[in-house]
């Protein structure tokens, strides 16, 4: 099952700490981006994922 053109496709963007995943935030393209910058911004030393969810792939 495919989006709505008018939708955008859902990105899951997770923050870790070393092995552990301390966020899981779900949500729309432009939002998931913004999320993923302001968490780099704020904590510069943890690793932050943004990858499409899974139904997405």
């Amino acid at each position: 099952m495919t989006a709505p053109a008018t939708e955008q496709p859902l990105r899951r963007v997770c923050v870790w700490l070393g092995e552990h995943k301390i966020i899981d935030h779900v949500s729309e393209l432009s939002k998931a981006e913004w999320f993923e910058h302001a968490i780099q911004r704020r904590y510069p030393s943890l690793r932050v994922t943004n990858e499409p969810t899974e139904g997405e792939q």
